[in-house]
């Protein structure tokens, strides 16, 4: 017998064959609709082909559904229908009550839409279900920036299945590390940091350097008696003059968004020599943290907001105890075999679901087809699928397209388009509450914008 056939490799789909050929005494059980780890190797093959190898068996469709709600598998089934390899099967609900249909709800920017979920999950909870009977869905970790920035603006303890934090990883660190400086030119595990990704600058030298910016009582005098002195005669001086230009254009603007770009400017040689195999990923995040900037009144409160240490435990108005699970976001791959009362699926555009490195591929875009349907039937009560019209690509300005999974009749016959949830107050949040829009509301808000 094996389990979870469907995310077996080629070889072990042989190594079923050989070992049952003679006695043809196999069982496999598993969902070709969940084949979604062909990036480790799995074979959607393996299931598929089975009848052929093993001619004349025996094939069992486990239909009945004891974790969602007929109107939430209603969707998943749409999906099934749009596939084009697959098993014939209809999900039914063991549950007797239909269920509210899954919502489709547009924002106008990631930012709304982060506000949005921060609202609904903070009234969620007021209202008494647990964090972490809660989950956001993604397909890929930098859409959950401005939300992630949104929930520790917030306070909201939340964990990330699939990934770190944004504000975990090295070159986020790294930026944030640059940006601590312009407001406290004084940090010495900034400076360390700061100093170690310089070329030629190893421990001991950057040792050397603090004790010389130690004394220094400005910001001034660093540049001054420090930087400049070592801008020239080393072998790390080049990195040292393109820091000191760097310090030079941070204490002269005022604006966080045209400092953060000043540090983003700097950082970018230096992300793609560090992380050469993936930096134009890593990228997306930090042009993420840029734009997030953009919003701010000053470094000081984006640095706050975005402690790297976040404190232990979150106000009382979360959790009464460090033991109360978090709130989860998760990657889709992370989230096969798990269940949420309340489901919020973000990112549903085409360029992230599927994303834009599978379209071109028809096995590929099939794999990114299934994962739609995973993430449809992790939500036991309520599903919402979330898409937000601007976003940006490599600096550029962008209109999304919704997800090209979603948007065709069967599957929107399955959702409430119109859908409008009341709102919670808050009286300690100085964020304004957002709402969601339908896609003909969006579309009257963004033309008015221009005019």
């Amino acid at each position: 017998m094996v389990d979870e056939f469907q995310d077996t490799n080629a070889m072990q789909g042989d190594i079923t064959y050989y070992l049952g050929e003679g006695h043809r005494n196999v069982l496999v059980v598993g969902d070709d609709a969940q084949s979604i780890y062909g990036f480790r190797g799995s074979s959607h093959e393996n299931i598929m082909k089975f009848p052929d190898r093993f001619p004349g068996c025996r094939i069992i469709k486990l239909e009945d559904n004891y974790r969602s709600t007929q109107a939430i598998l209603d969707v998943g089934n749409a999906v099934l229908d749009n596939m084009r390899n697959r098993y014939e099967k209809c999900l039914k609900a063991a549950k007797t009550e239909y269920g509210q249909k899954p919502a489709l709800i547009y924002f106008k920017d990631a930012y709304e839409e982060a506000a949005w979920i921060a609202d609904q999950v903070k009234s969620l909870y007021d209202e008494g279900m647990e964090l972490s009977h809660q989950c956001i869905l993604f397909r890929s970790a930098y859409i959950t920036i401005p939300l992630q920035a949104e929930l520790s603006k917030r306070n909201i303890p939340f964990a990330v299945y699939g990934g770190l934090k944004f504000y975990e990883t090295a070159h986020v660190k790294d930026v944030i590390a640059h940006l601590k400086l312009f407001i406290n030119p004084k940090d010495e595990l900034a400076w360390n940091r700061v100093l170690l990704l310089i070329d030629g600058i190893g421990p001991r030298t950057a040792e050397r350097l603090l004790e010389e910016i130690a004394p220094c009582a400005t910001p001034e005098a660093i540049l001054r008696d420090v930087l400049d002195k070592h801008a020239q005669g080393h072998a790390y001086s080049k990195g040292i003059a393109r820091l000191k230009n760097l310090m030079e254009r941070g204490q002269q603007a005022a604006d966080p968004g045209v400092r953060c770009q000043a540090v983003l400017d700097y950082y970018e040689p230096i992300l793609k020599e560090k992380f050469d195999i993936d930096w134009h990923l890593r990228k997306n995040d930090l042009e993420a943290v840029g734009q997030i900037a953009e919003r701010y009144d000053s470094i000081r409160d984006l640095l706050v907001d975005l402690a790297i240490e976040p404190p232990e435990r979150g106000v009382s108005d979360f959790y009464d105890t460090i033991w109360e699970k978090p709130l989860i976001l998760s990657t889709i791959h992370s989230a096969k075999g798990l269940e949420w009362r309340y489901v919020f699926l973000i990112g549903a555009i085409d360029g992230v679901m599927p994303s834009s490195y599978a379209t071109h591929d028809d096995e590929e875009l099939e794999e990114e087809h299934r994962m739609l349907y995973v993430a449809a039937t992790r939500a036991k009560e309520r599903l919402f699928i979330l898409a937000h019209h601007e976003g940006h690509n490599n600096g550029i300005r962008t209109f999304n397209r919704l997800s090209r999974f979603i948007d065709t009749a069967n599957v929107r016959a399955c959702l409430d388009t119109n859908y409008a949830m009341p709102v919670g107050s808050s009286e300690d949040s100085d964020t304004a509450h957002v709402k969601g829009y339908g896609k003909s509301e969006l579309l009257a808000k963004l033309l008015g914008s221009m005019k």
